[in-house]
């Protein structure tokens, strides 16, 4: 280099550093600054669960079974006398056996009337025919009363009155008739005499009395 500051030919100048650009730029500062996020108050405090009452009271349970002697009463079931008003078994099987009797009494009746009225008049046959129709009635009619609530008391008389009757057919057929004349009467006698003596039994039973005696 000479002098001058000038570059001697034929030499490279000497490196001087990077160009000057000038002012440097502004200066960034830091950046703008954010301040806290906005507050959020409390969450929105929640009472208690709304209160439930106590659950609705259950009275105590049915109560199970009747007192001794008395029969539940379900619907559309009736109880039988003396637990209710409904008609006992011994009274339905008296009234019905009743009719059953004076019906019987009255097909043997007119088997007799037919055969007096062919020309056999002895003593024992019309006796049958007689008693038999009269006690005939008086089962039918004290059957059907005894069914409608009423006393027992003409069943029961004519039940009784159809023993007589036979036992006294017995003994004539056995005093007026010989051989083989008196075995159907005495036949009639004996096996005739059970249905009598039932329907007599139950018409005369407590609890037929009783249902009887306590209707309108």
């Amino acid at each position: 280099m000479n002098g001058d500051g000038s570059a001697h030919p034929g030499f490279p100048e000497p490196y001087t550093g990077p160009p000057s650009y000038g002012t440097p730029s502004p200066g960034y500062g830091p950046p703008p600054g954010y301040g806290p996020p906005p507050g959020y108050g409390p969450p929105p405090g929640y009472g208690p669960p709304p209160g439930y009452g106590l659950p609705p009271g259950y009275g105590p349970p049915p109560g199970y079974g009747q007192p001794y002697g008395h029969a539940p009463a379900y619907q559309g079931f009736v109880p039988a006398w003396p637990a209710g008003p409904g008609r006992p078994g011994v009274a339905t099987a008296a009234g019905v056996l009743g009719i059953v009797t004076a019906g019987l009494t009255a097909l043997v009746t007119a088997g007799l009337l037919f055969g007096v009225a062919t020309g056999d008049d002895e003593a024992a046959y019309l006796l049958t025919v007689v008693t038999g129709a009269l006690c005939a009635v008086g089962l039918l009619v004290g059957g059907i009363r005894l069914l409608g609530r009423k006393p027992a008391d003409l069943l029961f008389g004519a039940a009784l009155a159809a023993l007589a009757s036979l036992a006294l057919i017995a003994v004539v057929a056995e005093t007026t008739l010989y051989g083989d004349d008196a075995d159907p009467l005495l036949r009639l006698a004996f096996l005739g005499a059970a249905l009598p003596i039932a329907t007599a039994v139950l018409a005369r039973s407590r609890a037929t009395v009783g249902w009887a005696a306590s209707g309108p």
